[in-house]
């Protein structure tokens, strides 16, 4: 019957949303270590390239602040559909 879920669905479904929590939280865990190290390789480019005529220097500070803030943002996003999914899966 269309609509309706059988206690083996509702068992995949809760496996479902637990093994995304946990990919989830995984991820966001690899995105932050990435995180680190975009900030340290990013500061040493900038002191290299520091001051040039071109103001190469203030654009990859620019370029690398970009990222790191879309970093940032992707691992809380991360975080919340961990949350979410296990919230959720522990309701059903």
């Amino acid at each position: 019957i269309q609509g309706r879920l059988y206690v083996s669905d509702v068992m995949r479904l809760k496996q479902q949303l637990h093994q995304l929590s946990s990919d989830s939280r995984q991820t966001a865990g690899g995105l932050s270590g990435f995180r680190s190290k975009l900030a340290e390789q990013g500061a040493v480019v900038e002191s290299l390239i520091a001051g040039t005529a071109t103001g190469t220097d203030k654009e990859i500070a620019q370029i690398v602040a970009a990222a790191a803030k879309a970093v940032d943002q992707a691992v809380e996003a991360l975080h919340v559909v961990s949350a979410r999914c296990t919230a959720y899966a522990d309701r059903v």
